[in-house]
């Protein structure tokens, strides 16, 4: 990853103009300040001062206007917040990496975009040794996002994770090896599903999983940025794996279909995503006594995280914002409005459908995505196309 300066220089009295949310706005920019040797008691006087912060994400609105509110009403900091198409947002930090100063400060990273930001050096930091209470944010998070290292550059906005999805009444003790999955598949055929991997996250993570123990392990593949062919000469096991047990497995299209074939007791047992589950219960599509787990031969997550750009025209504001959002309120706010299953490891959360022990314990962090892109196509290629 390109480096980035530790010290961001704010200008002095720099003026500039600013399209945000709509609105054209003069950019006056803060004395300057070296946010990685500051207090942040500092910092917070430096965010007043800038007296805003442009803001970029692509989803959850309503979180994040009632975030902004509660920005506004303790900080006296206008936030502007633009909620756009997700790759609309990433070209345009791209095209202003080159300017002294952007017109976005801090946004919203999703795990595909992690790795193309990064090496463009679009972001400043590390992050983790600014923002109070990193400590208690998810540390496989501050390391890496979509086996991608981030190095503290991106802080932890919320997590996400795979488990197993079953019905306690047809499935009495539930695999958590992967030897007694195997036998648990053999036991009952067709009753174990998953989605099509190029159609959805949660069939990509069991795949994942079986990439894991039949092809040596995930280690191997940490920190690469493109495929090593070496690496993956032996996935024909993989793909093996599945073709032998193609009449004893189940294959959705989605991952709400997997969720749907339960509830219609077509099957017994899928990979499925926390959150996605969760909302399929709250709106009753499926059964309430559904149970979801990480088994202990693991089963992949991760999350969203948030950067500050190198070139923010209010990178104090921007780091204030940030630490708003991961506040115990603001965590707690988000998973009951949206349910985002929050970053913070340090608070006790009711009604989750994974144990925070499951997930310190199970939870596997996905390989680069070059390798996620190649497992995709290979699946469909060597297991689906097959007769």
């Amino acid at each position: 990853m390109k480096k980035i300066l530790a010290v961001f220089v704010v200008g002095l009295l720099t003026v500039g103009m600013l399209f945000a949310a709509g609105s054209r706005e003069p950019q006056v920019q803060a004395p300057s300040l070296d946010l990685q040797s500051a207090s942040w008691n500092e910092i917070v006087d430096a965010a007043k001062a800038e007296g805003q912060v442009i803001f970029y994400a692509w989803y959850f609105p309503d979180y994040f206007r009632e975030a902004a509110e509660d920005f506004e009403a303790e900080y006296g900091i206008r936030v502007n917040l633009v909620i756009g198409d997700q790759t609309a947002n990433f070209n345009k930090v791209i095209a202003e990496q080159n300017r002294a100063v952007g017109t976005v400060d801090a946004m919203v990273v999703g795990g595909q975009w992690v790795k193309t930001t990064l090496d463009l050096g679009l972001f400043y930091g590390p992050l983790q040794n600014i923002i109070p209470d990193a400590e208690h944010l998810a540390p496989a998070l501050w390391e890496m996002q979509e086996g991608v290292l981030t190095n503290g550059y991106l802080t932890p906005l919320h997590r996400n994770q795979t488990g197993i999805l079953y019905d306690p009444q047809r499935v009495s003790n539930p695999p958590q090896t992967f030897t007694e999955l195997e036998a648990w598949i053999d036991a009952n055929p067709r009753q174990f599903g998953f989605n099509d991997p190029s159609r959805g996250g949660s069939g990509q993570s069991f795949v994942h999983t079986v990439i894991h123990h039949v092809a040596g392990g995930l280690e191997q593949y940490v920190g690469d940025e493109e495929v090593d062919p070496a690496k993956v000469a032996n996935w024909n096991l993989v793909w093996d794996w599945f073709n032998q047990r193609k009449d004893k497995l189940t294959f959705t299209v989605s991952n709400n279909d997997s969720i749907v074939r339960i509830n219609d007791g077509e099957m017994a047992m899928t990979f499925g995503w926390d959150d996605n589950v969760q909302d399929m219960i709250n709106r009753g599509n499926i059964f309430s006594r559904a149970r979801m787990y990480i088994p202990e031969m693991g089963a992949a997550g991760g999350g969203d995280t948030m950067g500050i750009l190198h070139n923010a025209p209010n990178p104090a504001a921007a780091a204030l914002f940030i630490h708003h959002l991961t506040t115990v309120e603001q965590q707690r706010k988000k998973f009951e409005m949206v349910g985002a299953y929050p970053a913070r490891i340090d608070i006790e959360m009711e009604g989750t459908l994974l144990s925070e022990e499951d997930r310190a314990n199970n939870a596997l962090a996905w390989f680069p995505a070059p390798y996620k892109d190649l497992m995709i196509s290979d699946f469909v290629r060597n297991v689906l196309m097959q007769q």
